[in-house]
């Protein structure tokens, strides 16, 4: 993986998009540009009250916490209402020598000494909201609503009404501090025990958030009681919704922006390690409305009232624009990202917008890879697709000249996951709600796109026999277990089961292309007839994986060695998939289940297929790729240093220094193991003598033949034939 060029900040949030995390972040990423600092934010998209199995797929987002790329890691705890993804990521983030600070409420799963927790002041700033009504309007009689009693916040801003009356010589009557659940079903409750008598009406409400104060202002409109004239009703931690509600809200606003500073601040003395200040709890502010008698500030209402135009602007533009339409029409992916790009303008003042697809993300049967193709989808930049380690932060962040902030949101549909888009501002500035149908419209056509395709696919080729594969006329799964158990588990002769699984460097899929596909998963099979013959079994398992049981009398690697050599003789498959696009491996049957030996080959497979996956992300890899398949395409030709800068515009000495470095061998001995492959070739499938194969393979001296592929080979022709063939 890459070096980042700056330190890196990750933010690990949940719904990012909201009041309180986005004023959290303004502060983080300001300070963050400040130093600096990229600052990834790692969020989910969707309710966090939803169990975590309903949505395990969009929560992997948070495995990116991982990456080691990350200098200093920021929570924001009170964004995490699920406990299982509270501890998920306690878990995670404990792996990590790094500085991590919380910010927000202390929680049970972050009690380690690895973390530092920082907040605002809930007692201070609720004894200052108290303060207001006694000092401001000279009010004694308050009532005061807060959050449930078991929670420790809604105690602590209880007590600092309590710090407050007690201050100004007022009696504390408990009896005054009323119990909610921080939503607005409570300040209705509460309201209309007001209006029906109940209770008796104070001069005042403090209400311990906003979302409880909106609804006892709701609940007294509807019982016609005034406020502020008969009532006061002031509240704590504002989230700019006052606009929804008569009379406007008098609410103090914490200083989140300024925890956030203070969160950087302090990772910037341990990552350079300078002592850190001592951190003192920042101070919030009053935004004054209707609901007491000061009044609203012009200024602030608007200012609030341009941001909810912004909001219903871009709210109506992305309800009533085309993307999902012409979206749901794209044939292929390269098409999906055209699309994506002529709507970009949905996102509000984003500089890019990466698609970031786990390479086999169309291929639910498969493991999630751990390399990424990404690309952006602005018009105006470069639309190229490009491989990354999904934890290499520095590949994308790299590509920029200054810091910035970078969003992660899942891209995922059900279970599956598809990989992540990431949104990168230049300024503080942040994401909002928008963004989430905007994402949503995205997860679920490429899940149309990837069923439009399976859908084409299967009506060419579906197994509609109980036995045999009608595209390729080879067993299917059910047909080729009962003939393994049949020569197998009842026979008397040693085989080898083959696993050969192909397709592997498909990275798009497409309508157009899927005639092609199926010839060439035809051209495969076919390759793995001409090794097999008529004495074996065959059988087409599934999209991407033949397998044959063999008796042969060579090693298990020797035979998957051969059935490669075949298939790097079929044109079709590697002029639509290339030579590094598929794996082999054999394995001797010994009477073992199929289920065992299937499982043992897969794993195997797995490992190979992994393995040319992380080749994807060395520079130039698609370029070597291109040339090793025209090598292997042509081995009978010889490539000099023109040839070669006719295949590679760099250096030729360039050129092989990258191609060792992407298959772990020199261009020349890559050139000569093409043509050993061609001749392993004629060895397992004709009856042509040495003499006519090495010509066949391009070799003047059959002398020279020789030499070479018993160097190669570790055998001569004849020895090699013998063993390979049945």
């Amino acid at each position: 993986m890459n070096k980042p060029k700056r330190p890196i900040i990750c933010v690990v949030s949940a719904e990012a998009n909201s009041i309180e995390q986005r004023q959290l972040l303004s502060g983080i990423i300001e300070k963050a540009q400040e130093y600096g600092y990229d600052t990834a934010v790692l969020s989910n998209i969707y309710n966090p009250n939803i169990s975590v199995i309903s949505l395990e797929s969009e929560n992997r987002i948070y495995e990116l916490v991982h990456s080691e790329q990350i200098s200093a890691v920021i929570l924001i705890s009170e964004s995490f209402v699920n406990e299982q993804i509270r501890e998920a990521i306690a878990n995670s983030m404990l792996s990590k020598d790094v500085p991590m600070i919380i910010l927000g409420a202390h929680l049970e799963e972050f009690r380690d000494p690895k973390f530092t927790f920082l907040n605002t002041g809930d007692e201070d700033d609720s004894e200052e909201l108290v303060d207001h009504l006694i000092e401001k309007h000279g009010f004694t009689n308050i009532d005061f609503l807060t959050g449930n009693d078991y929670i420790e916040l809604s105690r602590k801003r209880a007590e600092g009404y309590r710090r407050s009356l007690r201050k100004h010589g007022i009696p504390v009557d408990e009896r005054k501090i009323h119990y909610g659940d921080f939503w607005t079903t409570s300040g209705e409750e509460l309201a209309d025990k007001y209006a029906n008598g109940s209770l008796p009406l104070p001069q005042a409400v403090a209400c311990a958030n906003d979302y409880m104060a909106y609804g006892m202002l709701d609940e007294f409109r509807r019982s016609n009681i005034r406020v502020p004239e008969d009532i006061t009703v002031i509240s704590y931690d504002y989230i700019a919704k006052r606009i929804m509600h008569y009379p406007m809200l008098t609410s103090y606003q914490r200083n989140r922006a300024d925890l956030g500073r203070s969160a950087v601040e302090i990772i910037h003395c341990r990552l350079e390690g300078i002592p850190e200040p001592d951190f003192v709890p920042p101070k919030g502010r009053f935004i004054l409305g209707d609901s007491c008698p000061c009044g609203k500030n012009l200024d602030e209402y608007f200012t609030e009232l341009n941001d909810v135009k912004i909001k219903r602007d871009f709210e109506a533009w992305n309800l009533f624009s085309s993307l999902d339409q012409e979206i749901t029409e794209s044939k292929n992916l390269d098409e999906f990202v055209e699309i994506l790009g002529k709507f970009h303008w949905l996102i509000r003042d984003a500089r890019n917008i990466m698609l970031c697809l786990q390479s086999n993300w169309y291929d639910p049967s498969s493991e999630v890879s751990e390399i990424m193709s990404c690309r952006s989808v602005m018009p105006w930049l470069d639309n190229s697709p490009f491989e990354a380690h999904r934890f290499d932060f520095a590949e994308i962040f790299s590509r920029h000249s200054s810091p910035a902030v970078y969003y992660f949101n899942p891209v995922f549909f059900g279970q599956r996951i598809f990989g992540h888009i990431v949104i990168r501002y230049d300024t503080p500035d942040t994401y909002d709600d928008i963004f989430r149908n905007w994402i949503k419209s995205v997860s679920i056509c490429l899940e149309f796109l990837r069923m439009k395709n399976d859908i084409r696919y299967l009506t060419s080729c579906q197994n509609l026999s109980e036995q045999r594969d009608t595209l390729t006329g080879m067993y299917n799964a059910a047909g080729l277990e009962r003939a393994y158990n049949s020569a197998v588990l009842h026979g008397n002769k040693e085989m080898y089961f083959v696993m050969l699984r192909i397709c592997l460097s498909e990275e798009s899929i497409s309508i157009a292309n899927t005639d092609d596909r199926i010839k060439a998963i035809l051209d495969a099979s076919r390759a793995l007839d001409e090794f097999c013959g008529n004495h074996d079994i065959c059988g087409h398992i599934n999209d991407n994986t033949l397998i044959c049981v063999v008796q042969r009398n060579a090693a298990p690697e020797l035979i998957a060695d051969c059935v490669s050599a075949i298939l790097l003789q079929h044109k079709k498959y590697m002029e639509y998939y290339g030579a590094d696009s598929f794996v082999c491996v054999c394995e001797q049957c010994s009477g073992i289940s199929y289920k065992e030996i299937y499982e043992k080959c897969s794993a195997e497979a797995d490992i190979k297929a992994k393995a040319l996956d992380e080749k994807k992300i060395i520079s130039h890899y698609r370029e070597m790729e291109e040339i090793r398949s025209y090598v292997y395409s042509r081995p009978t030709e010889t490539f000099d240093s023109e040839s070669l800068h006719n295949l590679f515009p760099g250096s030729t000495g360039y050129l092989r220094s990258v191609f060792k470095q992407c298959f772990g061998i020199s261009f020349h001995k890559d050139c000569i193991i093409a043509r050993i492959a061609k001749a392993k070739y004629y060895l397992s499938t004709t009856t042509l003598n040495v003499i006519e194969i090495s010509e066949k393979c391009g070799y003047l001296d059959s002398k020279y033949f020789l030499r070479q592929f018993s160097m190669v080979v570790g055998m001569t022709p004849i020895q090699y034939r013998v063993s390979i063939q049945y």
